[in-house]
C-alpha cells in the first residue's frame, strides 16, 4: 500500500511538467536564439542537455550541456558558437547560436533532466534563410538581325532559391527569357534570368523591370532597367541657336553611344574653329555664306549633316538644312 501511494504521488508531481520552446527563423550569418523554459515543477534540475539534428549531420547528436551550477560543456565542434543565455535557477535553458550557417538548419532538442522524475524535452525547429543579393547586369548589343542578350537579372547566394522574373509590358511578345540555377558549395543558390531579343533600334531606352520573390523579403523586390541598344549615327542635323542672331551652330546626332569625334568643314573654305558638336558663329554677314558640314562618328560608324547659310546685306538670313 505504501509503495502504491508513493508511485501515485510521483505521477501526480510530474503530471503538469512542461518544456516550452519556440521555433525560430534566422538569416544566414546572424544569431539564432533558441528559447527553452521548464514549467510546472519544483523538482531539482540535474542537467540541461541540447541535442541537434541538422543538414550538416542528419543523425541526432548531443552538442551542449548545462550543469546545475550554470557551468557548460561543449561537444561535437560548435565551440564558442554556442552561448548559454538562460538561468538554471529560473528553469530557463535558452541558448544562442552565433553566425548561423545553412548547415545549421535543423531540429534542436532541449532536454531537462529532473530528480527524481527523469527527462522532459521539446523540439525546436531552427530555419536558416539566406537573403539574395540582387543586381541587374546590362548589355549593349549592336543593332542587327540576330538574337542577343539584352540584360540579366541576378539574385545570388540565396536560400531557398529565389524566384526571378521580368516584367516586360508591351514587349512581352517580342522578347524571351531563360533562367539558370547554380548551387554553391555552402548550399546557397544563385538564380539568373537572362533577357533575349533581336536588338532593333526601337528597343533602345525602353523601360522594363526585374522582379525577385524570396522568403526573406517582406515585399517583392522590383528593379527598373532601361534597355540599351548601340547603333551608329543615323541622322545628323545642324541647328542654329537663333533663327535671326545665331551665336553658334550645334550638331545634333541620333546615335548610341553619343559620337566620340566631330569634324566641322565649310565648303571650299579654310579650317573652322570648333569644340566638339558646337561651332561658334561670328557676326553673321555675307562672308559667312556657304555650306557647313558636320561629320559625327562613334565606334560603329559615321554620318554627316549639312546646313547652307545665306545672309543678305539687309540682314535677312536663310538656313537650308540637309541630311
Amino acid at each position: 500500500m505504501c509503495l502504491l501511494i508513493h508511485v501515485l504521488c510521483a505521477l501526480f508531481s510530474v503530471k503538469g511538467v512542461k518544456v516550452i520552446g519556440h521555433d525560430t527563423t534566422v538569416i544566414y550569418g546572424e544569431n539564432a536564439t533558441l528559447l527553452c523554459q521548464l514549467t510546472e515543477t519544483d523538482e531539482s534540475i540535474t542537467r540541461i542537455i541540447w541535442m541537434k539534428q541538422t543538414r550538416e549531420k542528419p543523425i541526432e547528436e548531443r552538442f551542449f550541456a548545462i550543469r546545475p551550477d550554470g557551468k557548460t560543456e561543449h561537444q561535437n565542434g560548435l565551440g564558442d558558437r554556442v552561448q548559454f543565455i538562460g538561468n538554471v535557477a529560473e528553469k530557463n535553458g535558452s541558448i544562442q547560436l552565433l553566425r548561423m550557417r545553412l548547415l545549421d538548419d535543423g531540429i534542436y532538442t532541449c532536454v531537462f533532466n529532473l530528480f527524481p522524475s527523469g527527462a522532459f524535452k521539446t523540439d525546436i525547429n531552427a530555419t536558416v534563410f539566406a537573403r539574395p543579393v540582387v543586381i541587374v547586369k546590362g548589355e549593349a548589343p549592336v543593332t542587327g538581325g540576330f538574337e542577343a542578350t539584352l540584360a540579366s537579372c541576378v539574385a545570388s547566394n540565396a536560400w531557398p532559391a529565389p524566384e526571378v522574373m521580368w516584367r516586360l509590358g508591351d514587349l512581352e511578345n517580342s522578347l524571351r527569357t531563360e533562367t539558370n540555377h547554380t548551387v554553391h558549395p555552402n548550399g546557397t543558390i544563385t538564380v539568373v534570368s537572362y533577357l533575349f531579343g533581336v536588338p532593333f533600334k526601337h528597343l533602345n531606352k525602353k523601360n522594363i523591370q526585374c522582379e525577385v520573390k524570396h522568403n526573406t523579403l517582406t515585399e517583392d523586390l522590383v528593379i527598373n532597367y532601361t534597355i540599351n541598344i548601340h547603333y551608329p549615327p543615323e541622322s545628323v542635323v545642324i541647328i542654329p541657336d537663333s533663327p535671326t542672331n545665331a551665336k553658334e551652330f550645334k550638331c545634333v546626332v541620333d546615335s548610341n553611344p553619343e559620337p566620340t569625334i566631330y569634324t566641322w568643314t565649310r565648303d571650299n573654305k579654310s579650317t573652322l574653329y570648333y569644340k566638339d558638336n558646337k561651332l561658334p558663329v561670328p557676326k553673321l554677314s555675307p562672308d559667312f555664306n556657304g555650306l557647313y558640314i558636320c561629320h559625327a562618328s562613334n565606334q560603329y560608324g559615321s554620318s554627316a549633316g549639312s546646313l547652307y547659310v545665306n545672309v543678305h546685306t539687309g540682314e535677312s538670313i536663310f538656313f537650308i538644312f540637309f541630311l
